[in-house]
């Protein structure tokens, strides 16, 4: 029923009975604006809608026989159109708690992933309880005026900075020749500049887009801003979330928008609000998820109120940061352009909520049905959010590392929640977690479909500007299909994972029972892996050695006898087509398990 009230030809049809419907009323001189498909939610509609189910009352007493069917079947085109104001109010208010659900049962159905693994895909990517919050809809990709820009851009966007820098400092160098490089190292960048990443880094990637002069940007303040934020960052010694991981965001992001053109249709105030909020996303992040402030009534959970607890706290840091003397670098900007960037910059931060991803997600691709309706600011917190979980997308060795490192934190919250008498969270055991398994099953429900999806947005608004603009004669290229780097990395991430999952030497794969090799083959499997082939190496292809489940660093040594996540489909592209991240930002940045 729901498919047909959406449908543009049950509306009109609907409409079309409503201009006939009772003959008391006068539409014989109806002029064609006056037939235009109202809002469903408007509170007028609802009324009309009940006057007229008033009136056909009337006017079936003075009916004879022979018209009641036409009355009745005017009144059922009435209750239909009332029907769909109830539908979308519904699913206006608890449309996240179905999508929810629907995610739930999609991570439950997959019989091979560890109980463990698919309770914190659940109680992470998942919302339960939090409505949608409305927003005031912002432009959609239609304007053909930014189709013009994009030649100026991409000269503007990838070269280098034409004149010789004034700091030769090896950071510098190093971002001029790789701040355009899918997988630099940011674990080198941060150690060159002493743990101060974000001084030269924001500055230079708003120089790349020319965004310094365009708005007058006050670089003593910004280097004073930026210096706020590295503390911020560092304010409780995360392994994780860190101005480390705040750095490689901001380059992602830079990346996502800039390698596909896609920074050429977004105007200069909304790429200063992305790269912004991508610097701040997870300022003073606490090294605890969402759900740990709950369990435990934190004064940030006091303060707003149990919804998005470290996100709202990221972006009001941020902007409390600006109140600092001498310490606002936007200080130039006009009144509109602050009051839009804020805007940009609240929604997208707050979009960061890993509970609220399978609805990000279920959105995204509902609005790519006709790419013209998609909202500027849901393609951008879409950016932003998988910049932010996307290191299953990097080489293995940074991959590898950001995985640890999360790890790590998670233990240290587990360890937290012991202290405290509660049940740790998922993942968050340090003598039982499965780290192989977990990663596989992050990789195929979470980063596999993001980045694909992520991929069909670029493709989707880019090809729709490029026919707009070539109808129009401001422009006239073919347009080509973004690259997608992160696509090779996350196929081999997945497979190093499955592989210490799985040893190759290990064939035919042992059965396994909850996640647990059968007591009775658990000998000639520890047997094996205990005398790896001399030519591997054990701390990164797989381990040396066989622990038990008390014994096992999650870290270094991984359950080589355990059967892994979740298979991906490859004849399903659309399932399972682009890698993203695997567990830099994704993976709990912000989460809350």
């Amino acid at each position: 029923m729901f498919s047909r009230i959406f449908q543009s030809n049950y509306w009109d049809n609907s409409w079309k009975n409503f201009g006939n419907a009772p003959k008391c009323q006068n539409n014989e001189n109806e002029s064609p604006e006056d037939k235009i498909k109202p809002d469903p939610l408007d509170p007028k509609n609802i009324a009309d809608s009940i006057i007229r189910l008033e009136e056909l009352k009337k006017a079936s007493l003075s009916k004879t026989k022979h018209d009641s069917d036409e009355v009745l079947e005017q009144a059922l085109s009435i209750l239909r159109h009332t029907e769909s104001i109830i539908s979308s109010i519904r699913r206006a208010s608890v449309g996240m708690v179905s999508e929810d659900i629907e995610a739930q049962t999609m991570i439950s159905s997959v019989e091979d992933t560890p109980k463990a693994v698919k309770e914190w895909l659940a109680a992470t990517f998942t919302k339960q309880i939090f409505g949608r919050r409305q927003a005031v809809e912002p432009p959609k990709f239609r304007s053909i005026v930014q189709a013009v820009r994009a030649s100026m851009y991409v000269d503007k966007i990838t070269r280098k900075t034409s004149q010789a820098p004034v700091d030769v400092s090896p950071a510098t160098l190093m971002l001029q020749d790789q701040l355009n490089n899918w997988d630099i190292d940011v674990f080198k960048y941060d150690g060159l500049t002493g743990n101060k990443p974000f001084r030269g880094l924001f500055g230079e990637v708003l120089r790349r887009y020319g965004l310094v002069k365009r708005f007058k940007i006050n670089l003593h303040n910004l280097e004073n801003y930026c210096a706020l934020v590295e503390n911020g960052y560092n304010l409780h010694g995360n392994p994780y979330h860190n101005a480390i991981h705040g750095a490689d965001v901001l380059i992602t992001t830079h990346n996502l928008i800039s390698s596909t053109g896609f920074a050429s249709w977004m105007t200069d105030i909304e790429i200063l609000a992305l790269l912004f909020s991508a610097m701040i996303h997870d300022v003073e992040h606490t090294g605890t998820t969402n759900n740990f402030h709950i369990c435990t009534s934190s004064p940030l959970t006091i303060m707003y109120n149990d919804r998005s607890v470290l996100e709202n706290h990221h972006i009001s840091s941020a902007y409390r940061y600006l109140d600092q003397p001498d310490s606002n670098p936007f200080d130039k900007l006009s009144k509109d352009d602050f009051r839009e960037m804020r805007g940009i910059a609240v929604e997208a931060v707050l979009g960061t909520d890993m509970s609220a991803h399978f609805t990000q997600i279920k959105n995204m691709q509902n609005a790519l049905f006709n790419p013209s309706t998609v909202n500027r600011n849901t393609a951008m917190t879409l950016i932003l959010h998988c910049a932010d979980i996307s290191h299953p997308t990097k080489t293995w060795g940074l991959h590898k590392k950001w995985t640890d490192n999360l790890m790590e934190e998670f233990f240290c919250q587990g360890d937290k929640e012991t202290s405290l008498g509660l049940p740790n969270s998922p993942l968050c055991n340090r003598t039982e977690t499965l780290v192989p398994e977990s990663q596989v099953g992050f990789i195929d429900f979470i980063i596999v479909p993001s980045m694909n999806l992520l991929g069909d947005m670029f493709d989707a608004l880019l090809l729709l500007q490029n026919e707009e603009a070539n109808a129009t004669g401001t422009k006239s290229v073919n347009y080509k299909k973004v690259d997608r780097p992160w696509d090779n990395r996350l196929s081999e991430n997945r497979k190093r994972w499955k592989e210490l999952v799985t040893p190759k030497d290990e064939t035919p794969v042992t059965p396994a029972v909850n996640g647990r090799v059968k007591e009775e083959e658990t000998e000639s499997v520890k047997e094996k892996v205990s005398h790896p082939p001399t030519k591997k190496n054990s701390t990164t292809d797989q381990p040396s050695s066989r622990k038990s489940s008390s014994q096992r660093n999650s870290q270094t040594d991984a359950p080589s006898s355990l059967n892994g996540g979740p298979k991906i489909l490859e004849e399903d592209p659309k399932t399972v087509s682009s890698p993203t991240a695997t567990g830099q930002s994704a993976a709990v940045v912000g989460a809350c398990p």
